[in-house]
């Protein structure tokens, strides 16, 4: 099945702690989506980018310090 059109992005690759991993999957998978989402929304709303998230929003995205 074709997935839908996320609009002009850039691949990056990027090697995660395993314990940093493991929470961020089953944060993913508590959220219904992939890692690799969950880390492009994540980064989006670092960057106070929320126009670009695709399926987190600002209620779900940990408070920073």
């Amino acid at each position: 099945m074709a997935q839908p059109n996320k609009g002009d992005r850039q691949q990056v690759s990027t090697r995660l702690p395993r314990a940093v991993y493991a929470a961020v999957k089953v944060a993913a998978a508590e959220r219904g989506t992939t890692v690799s989402q969950y880390i492009a929304d994540l980064t989006c709303a670092h960057f106070g980018r929320s126009d670009l998230m695709y399926l987190l929003d600002q209620e779900v995205l940990p408070q920073s310090a």
